[in-house]
């Protein structure tokens, strides 16, 4: 997937995505990020964003998430803007 789908690149997360005929979305987060409390949010508000733009139209295919513990903890409308740019990036 990673070689020969789309990429997307943002502050939080990179985002892999091959076209395919329903949607299904895997989240990948990784220790570096924090404890098991904090990559669970993480994990439960990026599913929860997904849902809503596949529900919505607006995101189909294989996609994998993958957050970068490199830097602070995403909040929920940085996830949800960053997703959304995504989804956007793989539509045109």
């Amino acid at each position: 997937m990673v070689r020969r789908g789309d990429k997307c690149v943002t502050n939080h997360l990179i985002g892999y995505r091959l076209p395919a005929g329903e949607a299904r979305v895997g989240i990948i987060v990784t220790v570096k990020t924090g404890n098991a409390v904090v990559r669970n949010t993480v994990r439960r508000r990026t599913r929860s964003i997904a849902r809503k733009l596949i529900d919505a139209g607006r995101l189909d295919g294989d996609v994998v998430f993958r957050l970068r513990g490199e830097g602070t903890v995403p909040t929920f409308s940085e996830l949800q803007s960053e997703l959304g740019q995504c989804a956007a990036q793989w539509a045109t």
